[in-house]
């Protein structure tokens, strides 16, 4: 069977993520706001985006920052009571897309606002899309916080690699000074992207043929809170249902049930850490019972094992897609999802008055 259409761009991409978290890392991210702490934090992110602002959202948890997600349909009408000061709002979004210029129209009432993007002024005065130039030059003018990472114009293609990490990469960056640990640098990198994570080509397939047959992903530790964009590169390059994100426990109420009726496949993540390699040994004869059974296991610990679990599958789907006839240019939905990716605008019917906060 031929490669995939596209195949070609999407490996060259993919080769291309540890030079483009290099550049990240020779560019300082901007300071949080001073008071951010005492504020707390309101992150959204759609799509492959939303791994980010869940990961930021993490990150200042275990920094004993107050901080929480809401999904980006929370901005199209009436918003959450919180509590507490009015926080900041931080937006995730590679192309700064109609959803979040939808989230960014409430922006007057937070804090203030961070918007973590690859977006810039010239790129998008290139690109004939006026209006999201003027919204990052206001943006600028009120004095929000304007995290730019690689890369502007990834959307030759339907499944996006380097933008998506990159963002996770800046979102670590930027929040790393509040909280004590291992900190992301240039000496990680070769850890993450082992070119064939000590795989066999027989062993790649056969991985590959899980992917394809449709894989549920189980995590023995935080990591499937921020997983999101793992599971979006299998829908979008295999045209597969999502894999679903679990924490390993759930897998006795409920999914085995279904994996014994079925013979399902799973994967379970974790790290060396010893509690989860105890955990693991303890759960894989339940899932052996339940069907198939394989482990990914990141050198590296948290919170940064995610960037491990990335390049891992990437390196999976490089394989499997070489030999396997998808079109990821031309794809078969391309152009038709208008009525929900042009939203710009929250509801015509908003209160207008600001959050009435009484602590996140």
């Amino acid at each position: 069977m031929a490669a995939a259409k596209g195949y070609s761009r999407m490996r060259e991409r993919i080769d291309s993520i540890p030079g483009q978290l290099r550049e990240v890392l020779a560019k300082p991210p901007p300071p949080l706001p001073p008071d951010l702490a005492d504020k707390g934090l309101v992150a959204t992110g759609v799509g492959s985006s939303e791994a980010a602002a869940r990961y930021v959202v993490f990150l200042l948890q275990q920094a004993g920052v107050r901080a929480v997600f809401w999904p980006q349909s929370v901005f199209y009408g009436s918003l959450p009571t919180l509590t507490g000061p009015s926080p900041y709002l931080a937006v995730f979004s590679q192309g700064l897309s109609p959803n979040a210029q939808m989230v960014l129209a409430r922006r007057q009432l937070f804090a203030g606002t961070l918007l973590v993007t690859a977006a810039t002024v010239e790129g998008q005065r290139r690109a004939g899309k006026e209006s999201r130039a003027i919204l990052l030059e206001q943006l600028t003018n009120e004095g929000a916080t304007l995290a730019v990472h690689p890369m502007e114009n990834e959307y030759e293609i339907l499944p996006r690699f380097v933008g998506p990490v990159c963002s996770m990469w800046m979102a670590g960056l930027l929040v790393e000074g509040l909280f004590s640990g291992v900190r992301l640098g240039s000496h990680l990198l070769n850890k993450f992207f082992c070119e064939d994570h000590h795989l066999s080509e027989s062993e790649m397939d056969a991985w590959g043929t899980d992917l394809r047959s449709g894989a549920n992903f189980f995590f023995t530790n935080s990591t499937s809170q921020y997983a999101q964009n793992l599971s979006c590169k299998i829908l979008e390059t295999l045209f597969r249902p999502s894999p679903g994100l679990y924490d390993a426990l759930t897998y006795a109420h409920g999914p085995f049930q279904l994996d014994y009726a079925n013979k399902g496949a799973n994967w379970i993540f974790c790290t060396e850490d010893p509690n989860e390699q105890q955990l693991v040994e303890t759960l894989t004869p339940l899932f052996k019972r339940g069907g198939s059974c394989r482990v990914i296991t990141s050198p590296v610990a948290l919170p940064h094992a995610i960037f491990y679990y990335e390049a891992f599958l990437n390196s999976l789907l490089v394989h499997t897609l070489k030999t396997l006839d998808v079109d990821l240019v031309d794809w078969p939905g391309k152009g038709l999802d208008g009525e929900g990716y042009e939203i710009w605008k929250p509801g015509d019917t908003l209160h207008t008055s600001p959050i009435r906060t009484v602590g996140i």
